[in-house]
């Protein structure tokens, strides 16, 4: 699993309840997005979880879930389930210890802070658009979609060479707005196969 990998999978999402309201007005998808890049460029701990549906040369991961921290020189720990290295379609879960050298090796840093992979993630949004309210987590947000440039996708996820079909949940609750859930879709290879779907969502978010 490339090294940048775990930036996009970070937490299997609790979804969203109920249909989206999509009465407006509403605040501009752009505007949304970067004040969210802002207030997560600034997180120092969080709780993550990550889905992945379809097959990622390259990128085993299904599922993940724990707590990552950028204090006292980054820890996550938690559980991982990756498909096995065969093509039985099997799979292996194991609990993993960033800090302690376990599997997945991957610097918290990777990830979190102001030059971590979800900001830049962020940081690359174009043609961002707000489709409605819902409730994430329990949480009243906005829903935005857009895209990722192939060449901002690229540094993030090494497997990738293409543009990303994105949608971003930012936090809607009277408060500064926090980026609450990602939903990111990857095009096939070719046109066999079908996209592959990373779903991610973040609480517990702390500065």
């Amino acid at each position: 699993m490339p090294r940048l990998a775990l930036l996009l999978a970070l937490l299997l999402t609790a979804g969203c309840t109920g249909s989206p309201d999509t009465r407006g007005p509403f605040p501009a998808g752009a505007d949304l997005v970067r004040e969210a890049a802002t207030s997560f460029a600034s997180v120092r701990s969080v709780h993550f979880a990550a889905g992945v549906n379809g097959v990622l040369p390259g990128f085993p991961l299904r599922q993940m879930e724990g707590d990552a921290t950028l204090d006292d020189g980054g820890r996550a720990t938690g559980t991982v389930d990756v498909q096995d290295d065969s093509t039985t379609g099997g799979h292996t879960k194991f609990p993993f210890d960033v800090r302690d050298g376990q599997k997945p090796p991957y610097p918290v840093n990777t990830f979190l802070g102001p030059r971590g992979g979800l900001k830049r993630l962020l940081d690359g949004v174009a043609d961002a658009g707000t489709e409605g309210r819902e409730n994430v987590d329990g949480a009243p947000a906005l829903r935005v979609a857009g895209r990722v440039p192939a060449a901002v996708a690229h540094s993030v996820l090494a497997v990738v060479d293409a543009d990303l079909t994105v949608k971003v949940w930012v936090s809607d609750d009277g408060g500064p707005r926090r980026f609450a859930r990602l939903w990111v879709q990857i095009p096939p290879p070719d046109n066999h196969l079908s996209p592959v779907m990373i779903e991610l969502s973040l609480t517990k978010q702390q500065s």
